[in-house]
């Protein structure tokens, strides 16, 4: 974890050598002669002092962490520099209680391989032997609320169900005086510590013990720069979530919702809190990949892994040659198109590109505009995007509970599909008929069939880009416009029925072309996506 002999606090009892925490054991160890030492058996410390701590700060982006020994470490775990970080003396707000680390440094290890085992695309470079080594193990603060508040709740509970043939919906009033009282309520007190990633971790204070110093011996710690009241309104809107879902669940409803000032506000009125600051275990990575930085958090108490994986770009390259080769003799060997279908099937390709393209420019946007950390600046401190739906859980950690809606394509192609079934349907009474209807339709070249499959897909494209545009978070707009045109003018030559096959085969280019840019277009987002920029916290960088 670092270079260069430790200087500990505690010493051996047996040998004078210096003690650490020991993960595996959950006991001061000496790193002279393996004694192991209870905690209890420590010298008891003065609650009411700050801590008196080394100071460690990164040259390149300005990055503090600190901790109780003063030994020299080689890299920092937020630019992912390997520079010799400064240490010198100071002192910290002392927390009133710690999770202590229970995954050991190769059981970490062993779940980020895991868990990169599942990105076939991932860079190489993240699953060496040295960037392993650069997990550090770090006490992230958290700010723990008890909240508590009494005052009528106007709740409305729904239930349905079906009986006989028959279904029923039905609505109740659950109003009543709410009496609430919640604790654990957890949000990270570190402002270079991702809110969306703290609430990913599921952190959990249950393990928590009271604070002593001899729990960072060998580890280090982020200090607390987030005000206590800063997450009174989210911390009192979790409060108020658990309490309906309490209400729900003792009530057998479907759903409940709350109706008036505490809805109108996203908060309960009047609300009392109570904070205190624990410290929660988490093993941070930063890989620097060029000017950016890939983050990786792991839970030091269950092994939960959070990263966004990039993708490699040569590997990309090589899985794409690949299936068009398969692709290509697949046609070949097996299949005969006609240009129409051919041109219908890369309209079908360039839809679904296209939908993949807008999904990873939202993502991007969303991820360079922090839409899933607090903006404080309303009266309700609401969270954007599905942070909003954060509910605390009855064990105290954090879940994220994502609202689930049907995809774009079925509300677009649902309809229609149905009116196809509906219409052979009423032709199946006469099979003669409908097998001449339909070849008719289709022509002999199945030119209808392709005009059927590029006019929906020109279609849903027109639908989507047209919504993306209104909004700010759609990205590039020109990729999606091109997929447009060069499917408008499939459609327009099938409409006049041009004789010519180069006509189709340039259609298609045009829309593989167009798919091709999307799809690179999205490689790339998705890789900034899945990285950060270097961080500056008041860094020599930053200055200048």
């Amino acid at each position: 974890m670092a270079d260069g002999q430790a200087t500990r606090r505690f010493g051996c009892p047996g040998c004078g050598g210096g003690l650490f925490y020991d993960i595996e054991s959950a006991r001061m160890k000496c790193d002279r002669c393996g004694q192991l030492t209870d905690l209890k058996e420590l010298p008891p410390e003065d609650e009411a002092a700050d801590l008196e701590v080394t100071e460690f700060h990164c040259p390149q982006c300005g990055a503090e962490v600190y901790s109780t020994d003063t030994e020299v470490t080689s890299f920092c775990s937020f630019c992912g520099s390997d520079v010799v970080l400064t240490g010198k003396m100071g002192s910290a707000r002392r927390p009133a209680s710690i999770v202590p680390f229970s995954v050991t440094r190769e059981q970490c290890e062993a779940a980020y391989r895991k868990h990169l085992s599942k990105y076939h695309l991932a860079p190489g470079s993240l699953k060496t032997a040295e960037t392993l080594s650069h997990f550090r193990p770090v006490y992230i603060p958290f700010w723990s609320y008890e909240v508590e508040a009494e005052g009528p709740a106007r709740l409305e509970g729904y239930k349905s169900y079906t009986k006989g043939s028959y279904r029923y919906d039905e609505t109740y009033d659950l109003s009543m005086d709410a009496e609430i009282r919640q604790k654990g309520i957890l949000y990270d007190a570190s402002k270079a510590f991702e809110d969306e990633t703290a609430a990913m971790l599921r952190n959990t204070a249950q393990s928590a013990v009271p604070f002593h110093s001899a729990y960072l011996s060998g580890f280090y710690a982020q200090g607390a720069d987030v005000p206590a009241d800063t997450y009174h309104s989210e911390a009192a809107a979790a409060a108020a979530r658990l309490f309906m879902e309490k209400v729900r669940e003792a009530n057998k409803m479907d759903r409940v919702e709350m109706k008036g000032e505490i809805q109108e506000n996203f908060g309960l009125p009047q609300a009392r809190f109570r904070d205190q600051l624990v410290m929660m275990p988490v093993w941070l990575l930063a890989s620097r990949q060029g000017e950016r930085v890939i983050y990786t958090a792991v839970n030091g108490t269950d092994g939960t892994v959070v990263c966004d994986i990039p993708v490699s770009n040569g590997k990309a390259a090589a899985v794409a040659a690949g299936l068009a080769v398969g692709f290509f003799a697949l046609l070949q060997l097996f299949l005969t198109l006609k240009p129409e279908l051919l041109m219908a099937l890369c309209a079908v390709f360039a839809l679904v590109t296209l939908f993949q393209f807008s999904g990873g420019q939202k993502r991007l946007y969303n991820r360079m505009n922090r839409a899933f950390e607090p903006d404080f600046t309303g009266q309700a401190g609401q969270f954007a995007g599905p942070a909003q739906s954060r509910l605390q859980g009855k064990d105290g950690a954090i879940s994220l509970k994502k609202e689930q809606s049907g995809s774009t394509l079925k509300k677009l192609f649902g309809p229609a599909i149905l009116a196809i079934v509906v219409v052979i349907g009423m032709l199946s009474d006469d099979p003669a008929f409908t097998r001449e209807v339909l070849q008719d339709f289709m022509g002999s070249d199945g030119s209808g069939l392709a005009a059927l499959i590029v006019g929906a897909a020109l279609i849903a494209m027109l639908v989507h880009t047209v919504r993306r545009l209104r909004n700010k978070e759609s990205g590039r707009s020109w990729p999606r416009i091109i997929s447009c045109a060069a499917c408008a003018a499939g459609l327009f030559a099938l409409a006049t029925k041009q004789s010519e096959d180069l006509v189709y085969y340039g259609c298609a280019l045009a829309m593989l072309a167009a798919a091709i840019i999307e799809l690179v277009i999205l490689n790339r987002s998705h890789n900034e996506y899945a990285s950060r920029p270097v961080p500056f916290f008041g860094g020599e960088e930053e200055k200048t």
